[in-house]
């Protein structure tokens, strides 16, 4: 290719004059001062200026804050939770690419959903691009589970029903009773709300006693096995002794909770003869079974603590009635002492012999019944404070203690004596085991006066066929071996 003729009016640098400036009226072709333009010796064409890699990263981060606010919809991955500053870290992906997303910590703490990996949710924000870095990421403002509009949809649909039905309204709703004798808890044995109940049981009133219904809480098969659960306690409630039952489970997302937002849950709840305490998830967190229930708490422990009494409160309220009741028959016994004074102290009463013109009638029926109502009043305060001392000495932790001690201590008394047969069974056949190996055994057939012969080579000679003249053979027999020649065969 044939180099095209130098022209100087392209040359860079100084080394030639310029162009005459031309006039204002001529036209000149526009073009970009802020990108001069390299020559090449080869090539006749004009090539942009590269930019700084500054001006790269800012041109970058206008584009990506041009975009706005967002919504984007992926399954969380690499959750880290939050670091020290607070700050939230995770990221969404789908089949082909994965996003970064962080949360602030003003933000985080208005994050009511569990983020798990695998889990697939609609994260609105907006991008950012740190051109420090070089790093783009999703600014976090809100998070919520796919499909949650379907979920608030479905629920306020079926609040409207069960409130046209009556299913919310507070007349229809029970009392708890002051001094339950049982509670029947239906949740995950293996949750941790069970133990959150049995621990405030354990140290609030541990004399009630507590029935543990193991049930699904979560997934497809939960508002059928919740609701079974549920009728299966209520009709047996009587004979079991049960006065409350309390549906509860942890926090969770809102499908994890979406459970005991069902028809079934509802219907069992509403139909139930005993009553119904429900406290599901969190305090934020509001169901359908806790609307028809009873009553609602916000927690697990709030459950047990508006169940159960305190001991304390009970022990005062036994002590304030026993104060009134000794105060009431004091007061009595003095209102008449002073009426029967009152009465001898008549004129009539001071001459025998007007004794007759008091109202006989009046004066027998005072003299007999009084005696009779003091008494029948006082055995009736004495039964009741007995009966009430009884209760509270069956339901303090030493008695329940002890009774629990005895109940040991009669299983480990069966567990020894159990062991001890079963130990002595297996030593008799062992025994006998033993001696059936002796009778049948080797050294058992060698000592009734047979004999074992081998060859030189340790096989056993089976046949006089094998027994050749010359061959050494070894005879063990019941005390000892022999070891022999063959002078003739068979």
């Amino acid at each position: 290719m044939k180099r095209p003729p130098f022209d100087p009016t392209f040359a860079q640098g100084g080394l030639f004059d310029q162009p005459a400036p031309k006039p204002d009226n001529a036209k000149t072709p526009s073009k970009p001062l802020a990108q001069p333009v390299d020559q090449s010796l080869d090539h006749c064409e004009q090539v942009p200026r590269p930019l700084q890699v500054s001006e790269a990263a800012q041109l970058v981060g206008e584009q990506v804050a041009a975009l706005g606010k967002l919504s984007v919809e992926g399954e969380v991955s690499d959750y880290r939770g939050p670091n020290k500053s607070g700050h939230v870290y995770f990221s969404i992906k789908d089949a082909r690419c994965v996003l970064a997303c962080v949360v602030w910590k003003s933000k985080a703490s208005s994050i009511k959903m569990s983020l798990l990996n695998g889990v697939q949710v609609v994260v609105d924000g907006r991008f950012n691009y740190w051109d420090e870095g070089g790093k783009l990421s999703f600014i976090v403002d809100s998070i919520r589970a796919t499909g949650q509009g379907d979920l608030d949809a479905k629920f306020r649909l079926l609040c409207a029903q069960l409130k046209e039905l009556g299913y919310f309204d507070e007349s229809r709703k029970r009392a708890l009773p002051m001094l339950p004798g049982g509670i029947a808890i239906v949740t995950s044995a293996s949750g941790a709300a069970l133990q959150d109940c049995l621990a405030v049981a354990a140290s609030k009133f541990p004399s009630v006693a507590i029935t543990v219904v193991d049930v699904v809480v979560q997934g497809a098969s939960a508002p059928a096995a919740v609701a079974s659960a549920i009728h299966a306690v209520d009709l047996a409630a009587r004979g079991m002794g049960i006065d409350v039952i309390l549906v509860t489970r942890g926090g969770g997302s809102r499908e994890d909770l979406d459970a005991f937002n069902h028809r079934l849950i509802a219907d069992a709840v509403f139909n139930s003869g005993t009553p119904i305490v429900a406290a599901i998830g969190h305090e934020s967190d509001t169901s359908v079974i806790e609307l028809v229930a009873d009553v609602r708490a916000s927690t697990p422990t709030a459950a047990m603590n508006h169940i159960l009494p305190d001991r304390g409160e009970l022990r005062q309220q036994l002590d304030f009635l026993s104060a009134s009741l000794r105060q009431s028959l004091t007061q009595f016994c003095q209102d008449k002492s002073r009426a029967l004074a009152q009465v001898a102290s008549r004129p009539c009463l001071r001459d025998p012999s007007q004794l007759l013109l008091l109202p006989r009638t009046k004066l027998a029926h005072f003299t007999r019944e009084f005696p009779a109502k003091m008494l029948a009043r006082v055995e009736r305060a004495r039964r009741t404070m007995l009966e009430l001392s009884s209760r509270l000495e069956s339901a303090s932790p030493t008695a329940t203690l002890g009774r629990c001690q005895a109940k040991s201590q009669a299983t480990r008394q069966r567990l020894d004596m159990s062991m001890t047969q079963l130990l002595a069974r297996s030593l008799r056949h062992t025994q006998a085991m033993h001696a059936q190996l002796q009778a049948v055994g080797p050294l058992g057939t060698l000592a009734r006066g047979y004999s074992i012969t081998r060859t030189s080579d340790g096989k056993l000679l089976r046949s006089v066929a094998n027994a050749k003249p010359g061959h050494v053979i070894q005879t063990i027999l019941a005390d000892g071996e022999v070891q022999s020649r063959i002078e003739k065969g068979g």
